[in-house]
């Protein structure tokens, strides 16, 4: 049993995003990363909806990445090369042996938005101790377990549809409610025996535990009733 990850990465040191933030209006994102025989590794980066003197400026007044050149035009849509600046990141060796496979990785002004495929969830966990370590935060957006014949299925929708852009979420649900479900769920708050306290995931959001249970149960609150939406089976309680 797989996984597909969808999360968001932000953190100083990583690479590309003060390009994006050069350009906000276009679209960043890795194309491949080439392992060197020394040194940092080779980016291959695409951006789509700015100007080549936009996009030029944009790298060479960037401190994460050297080296860039342009490698392809076409049209709006710009492939270039580039190298990260810095050393490496610490545990590298955990993310070299970790067996998960990057599906898609945009850059924004805020940090990435990532794609990744994981073989099971330990993968998964050494992945997200890896960002941890190096002071990227971590933030899940979608984690779905599928089976080797369901990916290809499972790239184009989601649970309450098709996904495109932010992670989908039911009819009233909050972004706020969104955010405490998925950590929750993924920190094991709703695993059986339970390895999380809502205590646990308010320190990890940063609110009080009340607040973090309130959101928790409205954000519940909506699941059932889109679940119930869905369903036509389902029938109203008659007392």
């Amino acid at each position: 049993m797989g996984l597909i990850a969808e999360f968001r990465l932000a953190g100083e040191s990583l690479a590309l995003v003060d390009v994006a933030a050069g350009v906000p209006d276009a679209t960043v994102e890795f194309e491949s990363v080439r392992a060197a025989p020394s040194g940092p590794p080779e980016f291959v980066v695409r951006t789509v909806g700015a100007d080549r003197e936009a996009v030029a400026a944009a790298f060479a007044e960037a401190d994460s990445v050297t080296d860039h050149s342009m490698v392809v035009a076409d049209g709006d849509a710009r492939r270039y090369r580039c190298r990260p600046t810095g050393g490496p990141p610490e545990g590298l060796e955990t993310l070299a042996n970790n067996k998960s496979v990057p599906d898609r990785v945009t850059v924004t002004p805020d940090g990435w938005t990532e794609r990744r495929w994981f073989a099971d969830r330990e993968e998964f966990d050494a992945f997200r101790e890896f960002c941890r370590t190096n002071d990227f935060t971590f933030r899940l957006d979608r984690l779905v377990e599928v089976d080797g014949d369901d990916v290809g299925e499972d790239a184009t929708s989601g649970p309450f549809g098709a996904v495109d852009g932010d992670a989908p979420r039911p009819p009233g649900m909050t972004e706020s409610q969104r955010e405490a479900l998925v950590l929750a769920h993924e920190m094991g708050y709703f695993d059986v025996p339970r390895t999380a306290s809502t205590a646990d995931v308010a320190d990890e959001l940063g609110v009080a535990p009340a607040s973090c249970s309130e959101r928790l149960r409205r954000a519940q609150s909506h699941l059932v009733a889109q679940f119930r939406r869905a369903d036509a089976n389902i029938k109203p309680r008659m007392d």
